[in-house]
């Protein structure tokens, strides 16, 4: 439904962060500690000069090669990194940071027995130090664990929780934009809200090699209740219960991808509205260290309607869209830009509509814990055909733009009782809309006190 669906991409746009396996969320440490460990400069062993090159040039050469190496591991590039970590230890194999770093890459694109490997040859060599082997032996335990885990699957489990308090200045709009009572008074109201699901993630112990990405293979499946009741009018009540389920390819830092079949049951005002049923794919690429991240998504979805008079509006709607997101300020900044297009067919012709929406949003994480964060969605609608044809202000198609601004905080509770953990979200949505045809004009706000939490 495109109501819950814009929630859904607040959300996301609300935090976004990049998705990491459970597995590998010790590489950045490990690898800091391994090489902060080694006591050995890069070139201590004995040289190895060509004929043609001075031992100064040389050391420059392999220096060179080890930071190029570094590099194209940090960026996603492991294939090409080990290559380079090969090339200097087949002409300075006793050069422990070298290979430890390499065991690294290994461990990076799940070749488990090769980075234990590795790293064995220098916890072998009795010249070691004894806190460099410490670090080894921590680091082989980790990859030994996670190579168990990976092998025979895993599941995870997560439980969010939310709840909270909502205002509204105009509940006459609908579960979604073909639904506006026109000509009915703006109705304001006050209600509650709260939202439960289960959220499952089974590490499937698959990985493939795609090119120079090596990717494992997750599968996650959830469901979720979300209700939102007004104090006195019970009518404009909603209630989806929303069941999904699909794969995700996650690779150590390059990219990620996922495809996620979706259903909504929708009930409004206490009786069954409609069905959404939603194919989601959707490809993330991250430029290494820069960033940026580009996301390249869309929402295929059928949408059958149940209540009698809205046949009409049964449709197959689809929203192909492309967006950049940028991290800075040592990761306390974010801003997502995109643009969207959607192509929406209904049984009535009067329903059917192309239009174009673009999409800015930003977060600022301004002390440790506390987080602003606003956007502003505009929408550019044109329907094939009039509401009701003949009539005065309803012959023509509808030709509006939507424009939303939202501004938001959040404030996670820490050493708090019991609402350490739990964040606190204060939210303000507008929306307005501007129609060719009057009774399609409307403004709406809508203010949300909510506590959240996943268990």
């Amino acid at each position: 439904m495109k109501i819950l669906l814009t929630r859904v991409n607040w959300m996301t746009l609300k935090t976004n962060k990049r998705k990491r396996l459970k597995a590998f969320s010790t590489i950045l440490s490990l690898t800091s500690l391994l090489t902060l460990s080694v006591p050995f400069v890069l070139y201590a062993q004995e040289a190895s000069p060509t004929p043609t090159l001075t031992d100064e040039q040389f050391h420059q050469q392999m220096e060179d090669l080890f930071v190029k190496a570094m590099k194209q591991r940090e960026s996603g590039n492991i294939y090409s990194s080990i290559e380079d970590f090969q090339s200097i230890l087949s002409t300075q194999p006793k050069l422990h940071r070298a290979r430890l770093e390499m065991a690294v890459a290994y461990y990076q694109i799940y070749k488990f027995d090769e980075a234990v490997k590795e790293a064995e040859i220098v916890l072998n060599d009795p010249e070691t130090p004894p806190n460099v082997r410490v670090s080894i032996l921590a680091f082989m335990a980790q990859v030994k664990q996670d190579a168990e885990r990976l092998n025979q699957g895993q599941s995870t489990w997560k439980f969010p929780v939310e709840f909270g308090y909502v205002y509204d200045t105009n509940i006459n709009i609908g579960p979604d934009n073909t639904v506006v009572a026109p000509g009915d008074e703006k109705k304001r109201d006050s209600g509650t809200m709260f939202s439960v699901g289960i959220d499952h993630t089974y590490q499937t112990g698959k990985r493939y090699n795609f090119g120079k990405n090596p990717a494992n293979l997750l599968w996650q499946s959830g469901v979720n209740i979300y209700n939102k009741s007004y104090l006195n009018e019970d009518t404009y009540n909603l209630s989806v219960v929303s069941l999904r389920t699909g794969p995700t390819l996650v690779t150590t830092g390059s990219w990620r991808s996922n495809l996620t079949l979706q259903e909504d049951i929708i009930s409004w005002g206490g009786e069954k509205y409609a069905i959404f049923s939603y194919l989601l794919p959707s490809y993330t690429w991250h430029f290494g260290d820069t960033g940026f991240e580009s996301t390249a998504d869309a929402v295929i979805s059928r949408r059958d309607y149940s209540r009698p008079g809205y046949r009409g509006r049964d449709s197959v709607y689809l929203a192909p869209r492309l967006s950049v997101g940028y991290t800075f300020y040592n990761g306390k900044m974010a801003a997502l830009t995109g643009i969207q297009y959607i192509n929406e067919n209904a049984k009535d012709d009067a329903y059917s509509q192309d239009a174009v929406c673009f999409f800015l949003t930003g977060s600022w994480k301004f002390q440790e814990h506390n987080t602003l964060f606003a956007g502003y969605i505009q929408t550019e609608s044109r329907y094939d055909a009039a509401p009701v044809p003949g009539l005065a202000d309803w012959d023509r198609p509808r030709d509006e733009i939507n424009r939303q601004y939202k501004l938001g905080y959040i404030h996670t509770f820490k050493d708090f009782g019991w609402l350490t953990d739990w964040n606190f979200n204060a939210e303000v949505i507008h929306t307005s809309a501007d129609s060719n045809l009057p009774a399609y004009d409307y403004s709406r706000s809508e203010t949300t006190i909510t506590l959240s939490r996943r268990f």
